[in-house]
């Protein structure tokens, strides 16, 4: 009765139990506590039956016991078999052992020795010990089970985290750098990322737990052409030979292909020191690499979309900007960083018959085909009507009565200065149709903002216009640019415009004009973290000689 109350303890603890070590403590003793048992010893096998662990209750086994506990183990299996010592280092501790192995999937084996003293039933014990061995191995199992749902939302975990991290940047060289950094140390010791160009694998990535060992591997020839051979077999869909692991110093390499919208991109090398358990499945590595190829492929055609976009936007702007006597002009356009599509900004300056010129400044609302035809269509009208000798309004009346008359429901920003340099300096006509105001930066004071107004061409049947007048004294300059500019946005939501400009243009003050516009644009980006929208930004001095 006394037994059969310690059995139903163990089964009870069963699902209580998530290491072998609390095992032991659950097990052993019920068995120690039998009538002629002298101890108990629980052994844990590596390769060969070696004994990698052991756990025991009553008499503490030396080595050369422990070795002779093996050797029984060898000759043992499920069922408890009784192994009489005499002749064995352990005669002397007792007088028989109940010996049983038992195996479960996804651990080491194990084995019970229960050594006895004479007299003992064996019989009992025998059956006692079946028992126990049952309770074990589904204890045993149950912490297998738990250990790999652990192992795989751990799993699941970095491959989320992996696709987070390398989904977060658009920008190809980066995201190759950061494919090997989700890797290791947490799945591989080391990480290599080979694309292909030109039909060739080539290099691009590469992280290792000992950098420095990786780089002096690679910077041997004969590894190197190595590691393309490797990745050009997978490529092919061949796998690792004999002697790539060695090359990398390394127990395992594992290749697995870049392979994403039904094409291969190149292959990911997985490099692995840990024991043979704590290397990922196949699947996993998979899966990792599938995630990866996306993310790489992903920037690349970002990159590939934004060279495009970059390159047609440009073919909407003037390829150049006329020289005018008295005045230094410069003129920047950037493209916003997420964008994709072809924006509205537009910028030109033209000469007039009547010896003005006139800037031209504007913003079609929306991006894509139709707002960079109807970009181009702004830019020319106005640009053409102006160098005509059209004065502002009448080119804004144009252009507003062809965007009412085309039916499109986009409208256009739009700002003139007409320049007309004299003996007190140049002075500046504003006309603006709903446009930002443009900035003066004096060469002896502080900055002042003009006046805007009006209302966006192509909303109203009659446009209206504001209109404003500067002067431009020797070393004065004119500054007028695109919304982009001024609404970039910190993380607290505040404007470039509120917190940021007046300071900038402070500090730009003396710059060349083709150094401010640049620097305008790369501020507005800085304070924002990224530019959200394109910016457009003309610049013109007074009384410097254009180049």
């Amino acid at each position: 009765m006394e037994w059969a109350a310690r059995l139903h303890h163990l089964w009870r603890s069963v699902t209580s139990i998530t290491v072998r070590d609390e095992l032991a403590a659950l097990v052993l003793p019920p068995l120690q506590a039998l009538p002629g048992v002298v101890a108990v010893w629980g052994l844990r096998h590596g390769p060969g039956l070696t004994v990698i662990e052991h756990r025991w209750s009553g008499h503490e086994p030396d080595p050369a016991q422990i070795e002779v506990s093996r050797a029984l183990s060898a000759d043992a299996g499920e069922q408890p078999r009784v192994i009489p010592l005499d002749g064995t280092p352990l005669a002397g501790v007792a007088d028989q052992a109940v010996v049983s192995r038992f195996d479960v999937a996804g651990d080491p084996a194990g084995t019970f020795l229960v050594l006895t003293a004479p007299g003992a039933d064996t019989g009992r014990i025998t059956t006692c010990l079946a028992q126990v061995v049952e309770v074990t191995r589904e204890a045993v199992r149950a912490i297998v089970v738990r250990r790999g749902e652990q192992l795989q939302q751990t799993r699941d975990a970095l491959l989320a985290e992996a696709s987070l991290q390398m989904d977060a940047v658009l920008d190809t060289a980066q995201t190759m750098r950061r494919v090997p950094r989700m890797a290791v140390p947490a799945i591989a010791e080391g990480c290599l990322v080979y694309v292909v160009e030109d039909g060739k694998p080539v290099m691009r990535s590469a992280v290792h737990v000992d950098m420095r060992r990786l780089s002096a591997l690679l910077g041997d020839p004969a590894v190197a052409d190595r590691l393309i051979a490797l990745a050009d077999r997978t490529i092919r869909g061949g796998g690792t030979e004999p002697g790539d692991a060695e090359a990398l110093d390394a127990r395992i390499v594992e290749p697995q292909v870049l392979r994403t919208r039904g094409r291969v991109i190149g292959v990911l090398i997985f490099v692995f020191d840990r024991a043979d358990s704590q290397v990922p499945p196949a699947s996993f590595l998979r899966d990792l690499a599938s995630r990866a190829a996306l993310a790489i492929d992903n920037s690349t055609l970002y990159e590939e979309r934004r060279r495009e976009v970059v390159t047609m936007q440009q073919h909407l702007l003037p390829t150049r900007l006329p020289v005018i006597p008295g005045l230094r002009i410069a003129a920047s356009y950037t493209v916003g960083d997420q964008i994709l599509e072809v924006g509205g900004d537009f910028y030109d300056v033209v000469t007039a018959g009547n010896g003005a010129a006139a800037a031209v400044i504007g913003d079609v609302c929306g991006r894509g085909v139709d707002a960079a035809a109807l970009t181009g269509m702004a830019r020319h009208t106005l640009a053409a009507l102006l160098q005509e000798d059209a004065p502002p309004v009448r080119a804004m009346h144009r252009l507003n009565t062809r965007l009412r008359l085309d039916g499109s429901w986009r409208f256009v920003t739009a700002g003139v200065a007409l320049l007309r340099p004299g003996p007190d300096g140049v002075a500046v006509d504003w006309t603006s149709a709903g446009h930002p105001a443009p900035v003066v930066m004096r060469r002896g004071g502080p900055a002042e903002r003009g006046t805007g107004g009006g209302v966006p061409l192509g909303v109203l049947a009659e446009p209206r216009t504001g209109r404003s007048r500067v002067l431009l004294g020797p070393g004065d300059t004119l500054v007028i640019f695109t919304d982009g500019l001024t609404e970039s946005r910190d993380a607290d939501g505040c404007m470039f415009e509120e917190q940021a400009l007046g300071e900038t243009l402070e500090r730009l003050r003396d710059a060349p004009v083709e150094n401010l516009v640049d620097e305008l644009s790369r501020a507005s980006a800085a304070f924002g973290g990224t530019l959200p929208d394109d910016v457009a930004v003309l610049a013109i001095r007074a009384g410097e000689q254009p180049e």
